[in-house]
């Protein structure tokens, strides 16, 4: 028999196994490690809902309770996914200064992103959007537990079908692989006056066979940054004209990451700014790893197209930041890209 340590919450360990029939077995890695209850987790379910393949061997009540960077979290480890490798992002959502601001979380699960939001970063009011019924349980157990439920709305349903428009300041889209289906919801939720900030969650993945027919670098190297910028606009309207909407066609325009678990070897202290005036720009910190700029670039110009075609005005997107998370695989990395958008008029 083969255990792996998956995770541990309070007084759960949660492991994956390769033969977990040895029920005797348990109690004595419970009493080893400190726990009453111990659960094998196996694959997230592709229904839609990302629910949780994970089976108790040891203990009845799958209601567990725990505690990230002081806020409090319960939920039914059977029905509800919860994942220990985002705590950084959590973290630094923790350290943003939304004082004033209305936030949208198009994909609120328990309230991952929604209580740090309410909780340190002291978002004025929340609008948290959730579809599966055993995560939204859990999230308004969570937003009483944290005594923020004043402070937010829950949209339970499809997020598609959200009536809300032109009220936030930020909307964070923590979706993984992809979050695109909720981009054109992302872009009527802003502020039509002065725009805001996307978070922008994506799995980077391409393999290096397909990179030349997507990208190609010697070509790219040789142009100067607006005509990469022009180039990737005919990229884009062409894809859009062709509506190429499938799994592929999302991926077109990402690519590979070259290494695994080495977030600090990814940046450079230099900073840049390019095509600023009303259009697409990337100041700050530029990432190193080409793969991640590429996806973010094309991920600009595509979100600055959906603002200007429901506004029917000029928009600029700004990039602001790409924020490693984890990595599932040498060639897939999780990122989140930080994007500005604000109206022309408004610079």
């Amino acid at each position: 028999m083969f255990i792996h340590f998956k995770y541990k919450l309070k007084m759960v360990l949660v492991l994956s196994c390769s033969n977990c029939a040895e029920p005797e077995v348990w109690h004595v890695v419970a009493n080893a490690v400190g726990v009453r209850r111990i659960a094998k987790a196996g694959r997230i379910s592709a229904d839609g809902f990302r629910t949780p393949r994970v089976t108790l061997l040891l203990g009845d009540d799958a209601w567990v309770h725990h505690v990230d960077n002081g806020i409090r979290y319960t939920f039914d480890i059977t029905k509800c996914m919860f994942s220990s490798g985002n705590i950084t992002e959590k973290l630094r959502v923790s350290s943003f200064d939304c004082r004033g601001e209305v936030v949208v979380d198009l994909y609120a699960g328990i309230g991952y992103f929604a209580l740090p939001f309410l909780v340190h970063a002291g978002a004025a009011y929340v609008h948290a959007c959730e579809w599966n019924p055993h995560a939204l349980d859990a999230l308004m157990k969570n937003l009483e537990l944290n005594k923020v439920s004043d402070r937010c709305k829950v949209h339970s349903g499809d997020n598609q079908q959200l009536l809300l428009r032109n009220l936030a300041d930020r909307v964070n889209l923590g979706l993984i692989p992809n979050s695109e289906e909720g981009w054109p919801v992302a872009c009527k939720l802003l502020k039509e006056d002065r725009g805001g900030i996307l978070h922008i969650h994506n799995n980077v993945s391409l393999f290096p066979a397909k990179r030349d027919s997507l990208v190609n670098k010697k070509n790219n190297n040789a142009r100067s940054r607006k005509e990469q910028q022009q180039h990737l606009t005919e990229m884009e309207l062409a894809r859009s004209n062709s509506e190429m909407t499938s799994p592929a066609s999302t991926y077109a325009l990402q690519s590979i990451a070259i290494e695994e678990n080495t977030p600090d070897l990814r940046w450079k202290d230099n900073k840049s700014q390019f095509e600023s005036n009303c259009g697409t720009c990337c100041e700050k910190k530029r990432v190193t790893n080409p793969e991640w700029q590429v996806w973010a670039e094309s991920t600009a110009l595509r979100i600055r197209n959906i603002l200007e075609t429901h506004h029917k005005k000029p928009w600029s997107t700004n990039i602001l930041h790409i924020e490693y998370v984890k990595s599932y695989a040498p060639y897939i990395d999780h990122v989140v890209l930080d994007l500005e958008c604000r109206p022309c008029d408004n610079n």
